[in-house]
């Protein structure tokens, strides 16, 4: 019998994202205590594939590291937040990513480099899956938040956990690069104009 695994496929912002996403985790912990992705660290989920053979993984992945290299960079924003309505009256609140045309077509390359046929809602989660309730408690602390963090993404992280281990835990598998130099000519210019154009919210103090 085989050894089945799950692997989840996602764009890592960097440091002061990550930095800036935890401060409304535990922002929001304070107010209706322990939740779901309290601890997971800030991240664009692309894909989750589950119960694979690991020898799929490994004949393919060569071939997705090189589909993957053909890729640029992508300028992404983090621009306030937004929730998604779950069944059982759940929420999610999350960092919503800025679509533009160039991150739209973006999106649907690398989609189409993962083979993946669902839609992609690039989002950054900060508290998922709550009660109707709690929500209610938080959402008028986030609705009027304009968080506006830009950020590049340089690589796609894989993670794999086994299926059936009780408690599975994900742990790194790969990492591929985007590499492509296509579109990203006046890409130096881009990133200063955007550092001096930008209104970040790090030093905020007192979130809710």
């Amino acid at each position: 019998m085989y050894m089945y695994e799950d692997y989840l496929m996602l764009l890592s912002p960097p440091e002061y994202v990550k930095h800036e996403i935890t401060r409304y985790k535990k922002a929001s912990a304070k107010l209706i205590g322990n939740y779901k992705s309290m601890d997971s660290p800030a991240h664009i989920s692309v894909h989750h594939l589950e119960r694979q053979k690991p020898f799929m993984a490994d004949t393919n992945h060569l071939k997705l590291e090189k589909s993957i290299n053909e890729m640029p960079p992508v300028l992404l924003h983090v621009d306030g937040f937004k929730y998604f309505t779950h069944l059982h009256s759940k929420m999610t609140i999350y960092a919503h990513i800025r679509i533009t045309p160039s991150v739209d077509e973006w999106f649907t390359l690398l989609k189409k480099k993962l083979s993946i046929k669902k839609t992609i809602i690039p989002h950054i989660t900060v508290v998922r899956d709550i009660p109707e309730n709690d929500f209610n408690l938080l959402w008028p602390n986030f609705r009027h938040k304009k968080l506006v963090e830009p950020f590049w993404v340089n690589e796609l992280k894989i993670l794999k956990r086994e299926t059936f281990t009780p408690s599975p835990q994900w742990m790194a598998f790969k990492t591929f690069e985007f590499k492509s130099n296509k579109g990203l000519l006046n890409a130096e210019a881009i990133i200063s104009k955007q550092a001096i154009a930008d209104i970040t919210l790090q030093n905020q103090i007192n979130l809710f």
